[in-house]
Formats: C-alpha cells, structure tokens, sequence
C-alpha cells in the first residue's frame, strides 16, 4: 500500500479481536516504523496512532503480513486526536492513557514548572507489545494531561525502561540544561531488530526544548552483557564526583557502573540479590526524626534493603524486606529534579480492558524509613499536592450505608492505642478488615493479583493506628500504621457509584471523608 503523506498522522484501526499481524513502514527502501497489531476494518475498537511529520510530502509505503488488503483502513489524517474515549469508570486520579496497554514510568522528571512522566506504551493494543515511550505532562502532580508518543521502536529494539535527567552542566555535550534519557533498546523484540542482528544494549536519548522533540543517538552507552541487561537508572553522585548507573542483568544480579561524561561507563560492581528483580534503583531516603538518609537498593516489586554507598559499591546493612502488602504496584522510579523529596511513581497492574486500555501510573507518593518492628523501614504518604484537590471533611458515621455518589474520596481513620476487636470498612465489593486483638490489617476481596496471596499486614496494637484509603474507579490505596503498611486493590470497575460503610466494635476515635477533585 503506497500512502502519501499530506498530514501529519497515520491512524491505523484496531480491531482487539483479531489475530496480531506484523505491519512495517518504508520510506523507500528504509524500514522506518514497525508495530505488531490487529487491524480492523467493519469491526474498530480505536485507532492507534503514529506521527508522520518529518516525512511531509513523501510517499511512504505500508506492508503486511497478510498483504495489501488487510491495510484498507490505514488513513492519513491532520488531527492526532482520535475519537474521544467515553469510558465512564476511567480512575479519575490515577493516570491512563486514552487507548492502549501502559506498564513501567520511565524518565520521570521535572523542569521548568512541568512534571514529565514518560511510561511504556503499546499504542495499538490492550496487550504488551510494541513498547515504546508514551507521555504525559503536568503542573500540579495530579492532573495529567496525554502528549504524543514520545519514542518508538527502531533498528535497535523496543523501547524498555529508563531514566530521566537535567545536564545541568552539559556534561554530555548536547547543551545546557538538556534533557537526557537513558533507556534500554530491546534487541530481538521486534522483526527489525532481529534482522539487523541487534541485542539488548543501553543507549541515549536528549532533548534541548523541553521534550517537544526528542533525538536519538545512534551509539550505545553499555554494549550488550548478558541476557536482556536492561533499565538503566542514572544519578549524579556528589560525594565521589561522577556518574552512576544501576542496571539489571539477569536472575537476581544487578550491575553498578561510573562514569565522568555520562557517555563512557566502567563497572564498579556486581551485585546478586536473591529474590530481586529488574528495575532498580539506588535512592537517598531521609529518617523521620533526623538530619540523616540511608541508600536504598530498590527492586521492581517492591523489594528493598538498606544500605551504604560510596559511589563505586552498595554494602547492605539489611536483609530484604517488602515496601507493600498488595502486588498491583509495579517497578515503581522517582521523580529526578524535585529538590530532597523522594517521590515514587508505581505501574498499577490492573486486569480490566473494559474501556480500550488496561494499566495505570500511581498516584505520586513520598517515602521516608521510620522506625518498624525490625528497625527502618519505608513509610509512605499521599504526595501533598493530593491535599489542594480536598473538598470539605464530613464526618464518616459508624454504621450507616453512605452512597460514594461517584466522586473520588479520601478515607481518614485514626485508633487509639490498646484497641480490641475488629473494624471493617466496606467500599463496594472490597472490605478492609483491621483486626487489632492480632494486629492485623486485611483486605477481603476476589480481585486479587495472580501474587497477592493473603492482602495481609501487620501492626502493633499497643500503639495509636492510623489509616488512609483514597477510592477511585477500578483501585483503592491504602495506607496505614503511619504509612508502614502500603498497598494497592483493584476494585470492581464502578466502586465509585457503589456504597460505603464503617462497622464493628472497634470504633475509631476519629473518622472523616471528602470528596477529590
């Protein structure tokens, strides 16, 4: 199928029903897109996307596995924006994008008054595939707005999980300020990558306009190791005045390296963690209470330890402990160039298809070490943006039926120390039981992750609890005993139009609600 590109956009139909064909792009002879994807053409789901601006006035070429008449309904069209998405159980707080499958954040970072939050994306599908770099922007951390797909697959591979940072000193070369992106090119994940014979290797993006527009450069940063070594995470470490680099390599062995220009790297060490995995990071977490920090050594679900690290080795003072009680939240990485705040942003793995995408971003949460029953450990709290989206409080009687009414809220509970007996608060279809005769938080629900187990915490009921659950289409999170306890549920789609309720004989001494928005 021959196409000329008088617009600025491909718009490709998607038919989720259909057998997923290999569609490629040429511009002449050069292979310059490629996506794995079921087209429609009586039967479409949406449309997946692609920017074509930088081939204005060429006449590209479309072809397919299953030949030219499975590329009918490929369109060329002005606008980018695709027929709106009326899915009336969306999350209202938690980001989605407006069609497709999104897991990991990637190059979190914020610059010039703008939270970027870069994730991966497959703009064709409510599967995993296709990984490229969707995008979204911000002012204020919680309302997000969708951009353009940032960066797709090329010659070198997909595009897997990354970092982001602000070259303050043009230490790389592309100028001041620049915004760089270090990312893993998956080689052998897509057709174009196995035909050039290419392997996973760690390479660079950069911008100089505030992510508008986004270069890659052609040469890698860490050639291929072992595996699929992946998910580079960079910082500046001050204390020995260079570059650092964490990076997963295969099984439980992650990888530290330096570096002076943020383009050569040398290995300083290797590390095996047994029961870690993928997506890494390397973090400075203050002590409640305290003037001090302690490295964390952070894994993708939620695994962490502590420890020291002097810019060439992490020596670990803990075992391994488990930042959440729920496994919905996923290889969650910090926001870069937000002064000493340590925000976190998780992948909510949900299950639900529903509307035409399937995942989610967290809300951004920070973390502290407070001190738990094996010494420090991470405590989560809402980011304080969430408090500027509070209506009034009203306070949450015990034992009274409360319609949700179909805005998002917020749960405030506090206990007493020494409390007895059993609280339930009921959302829908979920019921989180806090049972302080055995100090014990549960959640009772069938929407369990494949890996959830038991949705179990536990705190000390001699001492005052407290707990916050924010409600929102499709999941609830939770946090309790001082942020101790931390997890995320998936609800049933419309918890939101479903009903409240707060009983049992271990009354809180306060509980209050409001609305978010």
């Amino acid at each position: 199928m021959d196409i000329t590109v008088s617009e600025k956009y491909l718009w490709f139909p998607v038919d989720m029903s259909g057998e997923m064909v290999w569609v490629s792009v040429y511009d002449g002879d050069q292979k310059i897109q490629e996506m794995k994807v079921s087209l429609g053409k009586e039967h479409i789901d949406f449309y997946g996307v692609w920017k074509a601006t930088e081939y204005l006035g060429k006449e590209l070429r479309i072809v397919s596995e299953k030949g030219e008449e499975y590329l009918d309904g490929v369109d060329i069209r002005q606008e980018k924006t695709r027929p709106q998405n009326d899915y009336p159980y969306r999350p209202r707080l938690h980001y989605t994008p407006a069609y497709g499958w999104v897991n990991d954040p990637n190059g979190l970072v914020y610059v010039d008054g703008v939270y970027h939050m870069f994730h991966q994306y497959n703009p064709y599908s409510t599967e995993w595939q296709n990984m490229s770099w969707g995008h979204a922007t911000s002012t204020d951390l919680m309302h997000w707005e969708e951009q353009e797909v940032a960066s797709t697959p090329d010659e070198y591979g997909t595009m897997y999980s990354g970092c982001a940072m602000v070259d303050e000193k043009n230490t790389a070369g592309y100028g001041k300020d620049a915004l760089l992106f270090f990312y893993t090119a998956a080689g052998g994940m897509n057709e174009w990558s196995k035909e050039a014979g290419n392997l996973f290797t760690q390479k660079l993006m950069w911008s100089t306009d505030g992510a508008k527009t986004i270069h890659k450069r052609d040469e890698e940063l860490v050639p291929w190791i072992v595996g699929e070594n992946r998910d580079p995470k960079v910082f500046w470490h001050a204390e020995s005045n260079a570059y650092v680099m964490i990076m997963y390599l295969e099984e439980n062995d992650f990888l530290i390296l330096r570096s002076a220009d943020l383009l050569h790297w040398e290995q300083t060490q290797k590390m095996m963690v047994p029961g870690m995995w993928e997506c890494p990071l390397l973090i400075e977490v203050p002590v409640e209470g305290t003037d001090k920090k302690e490295w964390v050594f952070w894994s993708a679900d939620g695994y962490y330890q502590i420890g020291s690290f002097d810019g060439y080795t992490f020596q670990t003072k803990t075992e391994r402990k488990m930042a959440y009680f729920s496994r919905r939240a996923y290889a969650a990485q910090n926001f870069v160039n937000v002064g000493e705040r340590v925000l976190l942003v998780p992948w909510v793995r949900l299950d639900n298809a529903n509307g035409w995408y399937r995942g989610a971003m967290g809300i951004p949460q920070e973390i502290c070490l407070k001190d738990g029953a094996d010494g420090l450990q991470l405590a989560f709290s809402m980011a304080e943006e969430l408090h500027a989206l509070r209506g009034s409080w009203e306070v949450l009687p015990q034992n009274e039926t409360i319609f949700i009414a179909g805005e998002a809220r917020e749960v405030v509970l506090s206990w007493n120390a020494g409390m007895t007996g059993t609280e339930l608060l009921e959302i829908g279809e979920t019921t989180i039981r806090v049972d302080f005769t055995h100090g014990e938080l549960w959640v009772d629900t069938y929407r369990k992750h494949e890996l959830d187990g038991e949705l179990r915490g536990v705190f000390d009921p001699a001492k005052p609890l407290d707990m916050t659950v924010v409600i929102d289409q499709e999941m609830l999170d939770i946090l309790a005993d001082g942020g101790r306890l931390c997890g995320t549920i998936e609800t049933e789609e419309n918890v939101l139009g479903k009903t409240l309720k707060l009983r049992g004989d271990a009354a809180p001494g306060a509980a209050k609600w409001c609305v978010l928005k």
